[in-house]
């Protein structure tokens, strides 16, 4: 019997070099994503080349649940600053 993981993080999301958010575990993950709901300002997710003209936008105080497969990276930018909060479960 294999466990499921779970890892929790806050991640700092930058304006420049998008920030890696998290890999999908050995058989997938979910990655629940939330931002500050006192912060100002968005972060947009997406792949390597992510940026504020391209990504998935999350408006602060939001909400993302994604389901990521095995070996699939999700990477984040901000247009100012920011801190994402992450908990990532399933996989072994």
């Amino acid at each position: 019997m294999s466990l499921s993981v779970v890892r929790s993080a806050q991640i700092a999301v930058g304006t420049a070099t998008p920030a890696l958010v998290a890999v999908g575990n050995s058989g997938g993950s979910i990655v629940g994503l939330h931002q500050d709901g006192n912060s100002s300002h968005a972060i947009y997710l997406g792949g390597t080349a992510v940026t504020t003209s391209n990504g998935y936008l999350m408006h602060k105080g939001e909400h993302v649940e994604v389901m990521l497969p095995e070996g699939v990276a999700l990477y984040a930018v901000a247009d100012t600053n920011e801190i994402l909060f992450v908990l990532q479960t399933g996989g072994r």
